[in-house]
């Protein structure tokens, strides 16, 4: 269904404010911000080599592994499981501890847990159309792919989870920035496209790897990048190379997206529909700074209904208020047998590796090595760090 002003008017007005399209204006806008401020609201009570004391709240009493990131520093602590907690106070295995670190340190609680790779690694740039987008590469044991995508409000950095597991299997990685992200090349109107037009720099991407030798890669997009993922495989003229994707929280519907999280902030779901449709017209859609409007129903369905023959992995967690865990549900369900849906029970976006880094890695792994059983492709030449 193609948005239309009637539709749109027939949603302000079941809302029933009389700034309700300036309302809907802000929200549209809000969900098109590439990034946001973080608060460092977060301060160590007791430090020590091994352990740290923080107040109890809902964060930092959250089983799993997280990053302690300090105003002003690169490098994040890394807080493991809890040892002990009471109502006021929880102490937490401190796994790894930056010199800095205090009680007088401000810090913000991520599911980030590295500010670069792990492992031995080479800045390198990507040609896009909007100029060159800054990319990382670590450098596999074998002649197979992968290209990591960040989501909407990080950056790089939310990935690198998954590449340790990616190092692990041998393959090589590139670890991508894009338009808008603070890190890739700017577009005119400096505003997310919700994946409409950044799934060209992932593009761009497969056209740089397969330069360098590559035949096919895995892409693990996270949230956004997922949605990048997909369009670039409906969409590329080399989609052909993307062997499998790995998603973790994936947007496939940003209209359930857009209205989850306008439920999670206190307004009806039906804000989060009237956004779709806004960000479609083109006269309103410009309100909004939009340099062309988005047909987000359109490419919504086309990721949902569309074609599919590349094997998918989803890891996702079932309470994940900004990104609706039914819609990976649903699509697993109406994919089939090529789509593997792994189920993770924790809270936060994008923290299902945190929650269980183990179990995360291992459904990768597995998935993986099924899909090099059903492999016919042939041998891929291997590129070096010297040739990037």
């Amino acid at each position: 269904m193609a948005p239309t002003v009637s539709g749109v008017l027939a949603i302000l007005a079941a809302i029933g404010a009389g700034g309700a399209l300036v309302g809907v204006a802000a929200a549209a806008r809000r969900s098109l911000t590439p990034g946001y401020s973080p608060e460092y609201d977060i301060s160590p009570l007791v430090v020590t080599d091994e352990e740290i004391e923080f107040k109890s709240t809902k964060r930092t009493c959250t089983p799993g592994i997280f990053g302690l990131h300090l105003l002003g520093k690169d490098e994040p602590a890394i807080i493991g499981p809890v040892i002990a907690r009471t109502e006021h106070v929880v102490r937490r295995r401190l796994l790894r501890k930056p010199a800095s670190l205090s009680t007088k340190s401000k810090c913000r609680w991520s599911g980030i847990v590295a500010s670069t790779p792990g492992s031995p690694f080479r800045n390198v740039e990507i040609p896009t159309s909007l100029g060159p987008a800054p990319a990382w590469f670590v450098e596999g044991d074998s002649n197979e792919w992968a290209i990591h995508v960040h989501g909407q409000g990080s950056d790089r950095r939310q990935t690198l989870r998954g590449v340790a597991t990616a190092t692990a299997l041998g393959l090589n990685s590139l670890i991508i920035s894009y338009r808008n992200d603070g890190k890739g090349p700017r577009s005119t109107d400096g505003l997310s496209h919700l994946g409409e037009s950044e799934w060209h720099d992932l593009d761009d991407a497969l056209h740089f790897i397969a330069a360098r030798g590559a035949t096919q890669c895995i892409v693990f997009g996270w949230s956004l990048g997922a949605t990048l993922a997909m369009n670039t495989l409906q969409r590329s003229g080399i989609s052909s190379m993307i062997a499998g994707i790995v998603m973790v929280a994936p947007v496939l519907s940003w209209e359930a997206a857009l209205r989850s999280n306008a439920n999670h902030q206190g307004w009806p779901r039906v804000l989060g529909t009237s956004v779709t449709l806004l960000l479609g017209l083109p006269g309103i859609s410009r309100l909004v700074g939009l340099s062309e409007p988005l047909n987000i129903r359109k490419a919504d369905a086309a990721r949902l209904e569309g074609p599919l023959r590349t094997p998918i992995l989803i890891l996702h967690n079932v309470n994940d208020w900004s990104v609706p865990f039914e819609t990976s549900r649903q699509f697993a369900q109406r994919r089939g047998p090529g789509v593997e849906l792994v189920e993770f029970d924790c809270s936060g976006h994008t923290q299902e590796w945190n929650s269980d880094p183990i179990r995360w890695d291992l459904a990768v792994r597995r998935w993986y090595g099924g899909l090099l059983q059903t492999d016919t492709a042939g041998d891929t030449s291997k590129a070096t760090a010297g040739e990037l």
